[in-house]
C-alpha cells in the first residue's frame, strides 16, 4: 500500500498498475489523499 495526494503523483500509480483503495476528501483542505494497493508476482 501506497499513498499521495490528487495534485501530486496520481497518474503514476495508475498507469503502473496501481488500484485506488481509498481517498480521504478535502485532505489538505481543496485536495485529496490518495490510496493505492497493487498486487504483487510470487515466484515460487
Amino acid at each position: 500500500m501506497t499513498g499521495t495526494f490528487d495534485f501530486q503523483a496520481k497518474e503514476f500509480y495508475v498507469k503502473n498498475g496501481y488500484v485506488v483503495i481509498g481517498e480521504i476528501i478535502d485532505f489538505p483542505k481543496g485536495h485529496k489523499r490518495i490510496y493505492f494497493s497493487k498486487k504483487l508476482n510470487t515466484y515460487d
